[in-house]
């Protein structure tokens, strides 16, 4: 298979699987910025077909490689021909090809693995929902495979609590366009936002570490900044959104009456918000309140780069992220 990158000792391959989704799409154009492309020998985008992106990553000197459903395991060892690190962004509804990437892996040059994780650290919880036992499921699928055939690739599970990006909407009582924030539970419980481009300096990161035959971590809480609803507020009016109205939900009652759905009515985003009630999606360190993360592990003292915070975001959108939803 003709490639357009040439490896280059200590500098990986990286390949994003579901490329052209929201999460795929934006770590791939991070891949390929100035910031990052320098370190990397090449990147793999695999998508189910082109698109304006594939287009402009092609001009960036990407590889674009078609995947799926109809790909059989010979396909997808094909896909993968040179890769060093794979990074599945596979959405839950591909989950099949998801499957099948997972069990291609050890016919192919993969050294680091990262399955399609990118969110909360959905083990804290103590319930199911599909969106998460599809991951869980994908991760033993992943492990099984990695222990019965004794392949040397190496697995990492990253959790990154809420996009930063999409994190302060309406869908997670975020108001904007009405000037109105709703808590459920204390408006000065934090929650952890980290921002996609950043998870990207992560991955780029471990993955310099695994084709240099470093160990990399199973499982890594990452979080970017932290904040609660009282606190985005002053920071988004401050960037110029203007006065927000404070409400709150009763935490208990909204929890009972989520978990009181059947199986298959339970969409993520309404745990979610309970979540960030109850303070399962705090991440600060332990020593300040929080269920604790691995920012010193991936990026001590911020020396790799400095993390995109709520501040960032409000000065960005003028105190007004996602108000035209």
């Amino acid at each position: 298979m003709e490639k357009p990158f040439v490896p280059s000792p200590g500098k990986p391959v990286i390949a994003v699987a579901g490329a052209t989704g929201g999460l795929g799409t934006r770590l791939t154009d991070t891949f390929l910025s100035p910031g990052l492309r320098d370190r990397l020998s090449g990147v793999v985008a695999l998508a189910r077909g082109h698109t304006p992106s594939t287009e402009r990553w092609t001009k960036l000197d990407a590889e674009i490689r078609i995947i799926d459903d109809e790909c059989d395991e010979n396909d997808l060892i094909m896909a993968l021909d040179g890769v060093d690190v794979l990074v599945n962004a596979i959405s839950t509804v591909g989950a099949s090809v998801r499957d099948q990437l997972a069990r291609a892996l050890p016919k192919t040059s993969v050294k680091l693995y990262f399955p399609s994780e990118f969110g909360v650290d959905h083990t804290l919880h103590g319930f199911d929902i599909p969106e998460w036992d599809g991951k869980k499921r994908h991760y033993e699928l992943a492990k099984k495979v990695q222990v019965q055939q004794e392949a040397d690739f190496q697995m990492c599970r990253l959790f990154v609590g809420l996009f930063l990006h999409s994190g302060i909407g309406p869908w997670y009582g975020f108001h904007t366009s009405k000037g109105v924030y709703q808590a459920i539970g204390s408006l000065d419980q934090s929650s952890s936002y980290t921002d996609i481009g950043d998870i990207a300096r992560v991955v780029c990161g471990l993955a310099e570490r695994a084709v240099r035959g470093e160990k990399v971590p199973e499982a890594l809480r990452i979080a970017g900044s932290h904040a609660s609803c009282r606190q985005i507020a002053r920071e988004m009016s401050a960037a110029g959104s203007g006065d927000i109205d404070l409400k709150t939900v009763e935490l208990d009652t909204y929890r009972d009456k989520a978990l009181s759905r059947k199986y298959e009515d339970r969409g993520a985003i309404v745990y979610l918000r309970f979540l960030m009630g109850d303070g399962r999606v705090d991440y600060r360190p332990k020593d300040e309140g929080g269920l604790g993360n691995d920012n010193e592990v991936v990026n001590p003292w911020e020396q790799q780069f400095v993390w995109k915070t709520v501040r960032d975001l409000a000065h960005q959108s003028g105190g007004r992220p996602n108000s035209d939803v």
